[in-house]
């Protein structure tokens, strides 16, 4: 017993995942209590605006941080550390021209994107682009820290970074600031987070910035994961900003607020898949068994989700009552749809994530078709705030069953295909 209790222990995503389920999970707090306090302090009409920007954020973030995944696969089975900081550096440099000409192009957009969220300060618009240059440099930064499993810096910088937002926002809310405080709050964390990211890395200076000999293969892999990450961050953000536009602003503020609670499965699952995709890219280069990893994680992830999922059914009101206040009690039929919904995408995404540490690219179609899926649908039937979380639900219910019969019937091909190499080597 004690030998199979030290065997668990010991084992790199038990360490990295418990790591990263302290850390990111009291990051979570701290982002929940974010949203808690200012969703107190707006009140359901400016928080509903608030909710829409921050989602806007992730949506706006896709292009040029879907380059993390490649740079935690790459760091993660490279074969020495010159070579990793010949890729990042040179990452880096087309990441900095990339992030100045993505925020020309949403200064420049800024009027309609305001007009479509009913918002009439484009300077909330202004401030997103300019803290989204430092954000996604700091999100590189991550990436390589990730990719070589140091996941105490990387939480420590991601704790610097909530800290300063959670304190400046409320800060700058109480007096009088209102939603631009809170903006302005987003750009001085982002700032700081990419300031301490840098720090950890400034030794990784002193190498030239020279092109990887094998370019091909990794624009291959930048391709997936950008349709992953413009799938995945589209499925449980889209929804937020289409009833910001369709419903009324008190409206949007319940369904932020329901939105918000439910992610709650999302980000306390979140760690296991972080931890996960380095450990089976690293065996996978080097040939060692990687399927028991995803099996505890798949397990991990669901028996977390039952457990918040059993909440939101039996004290629903007691837990958006506590949190939000009585002002969001409308939205009390709601959390336990939604959470279902969340639970649906947490795990579909496991399972993208999975495939693309193997390289199997082509996983990430499914998750793009429903990213497509979702809106249109949502164009015609959106009656009601339940209206859009059914199809939500249906469209990531039915993107977890492609995902589970073609993860099930490609390798049952596989293993055909092995079979058939090996009778015909013998004939």
């Amino acid at each position: 017993m004690k030998k199979y209790v030290k065997k668990i222990t010991t084992n790199p995503l038990f360490l990295g995942s418990a790591i990263m389920m302290i850390g990111l999970n009291g990051i979570s707090v701290l982002n929940y209590i974010y949203h808690l306090i200012l969703g107190r302090l707006l009140g359901p009409t400016n928080y509903g605006e608030l909710a829409a920007l921050i989602s806007l954020v992730g949506l706006l973030g896709i292009i040029p941080s879907s380059l993390n995944l490649v740079v935690v696969k790459y760091v993660s089975s490279a074969k020495d550390e010159k070579e990793v900081n010949n890729l990042t550096d040179w990452l880096r440099s087309w990441l900095l021209k990339i992030s100045i000409i993505f925020f020309l192009t949403i200064v420049l957009a800024s009027p309609a994107i305001s007009s479509f969220l009913h918002i009439d300060n484009i300077i909330y618009i202004v401030l997103i682009s300019l803290s989204l240059v430092f954000s996604l440099h700091a999100l590189f930064n991550r990436a390589i820290l990730q990719g070589f499993l140091k996941f105490k810096q990387m939480i420590f910088s991601i704790f610097i970074e909530n800290i300063t937002k959670l304190v400046t926002s409320i800060l700058l809310v109480y007096i009088g600031f209102s939603v631009g405080g809170a903006m302005v709050a987003f750009l001085i964390a982002t700032i700081v987070g990419w300031y301490q990211t840098n720090s950890y890395l400034k030794y990784r200076k002193n190498y030239n910035s020279v092109p990887p000999k094998n370019i091909k293969p990794i624009i291959q892999f930048i391709i997936p994961v950008f349709i992953q990450s413009i799938s995945m961050t589209s499925l449980y953000s889209t929804d937020v900003i289409l009833v910001k536009h369709f419903f009324s602003s008190f409206d949007a503020g319940i369904y932020a607020a329901v939105a918000t609670l439910g992610k709650i499965i999302f980000f306390a699952t979140g760690p296991i898949s972080t931890v996960m995709f380095p450990l089976v890219s690293q065996r996978q280069s080097k040939g060692q068994n990687h399927s028991n990893i995803f099996i505890m994680s798949f397990l991990a992830t669901g028996i977390i989700a039952v457990g918040v999922l059993i909440g939101y059914w039996f004290v629903p009101q007691f837990a958006i009552g506590l949190l939000y206040g009585k002002l969001y009690l409308t939205g009390t039929n709601l959390l336990f749809l939604y959470g279902v919904f969340i639970t649906l995408f947490t795990l579909s995404v496991l399972l993208v994530n999975y495939g693309l540490s193997l390289g199997k690219t082509r996983i990430v179609l499914f998750a793009l078709g429903a990213a497509i899926a979702q809106p249109i649908l949502i164009l015609f039937f959106h009656h009601s705030l339940q209206e859009i979380i059914v199809v939500s639900l249906l469209v990531t219910a039915l993107l977890l069953v492609c995902l589970f019969i073609y993860s099930t019937y490609g390798r049952a091909i596989r293993s055909r295909n092995k079979i058939d190499l090996s009778n015909s080597a013998g004939f």
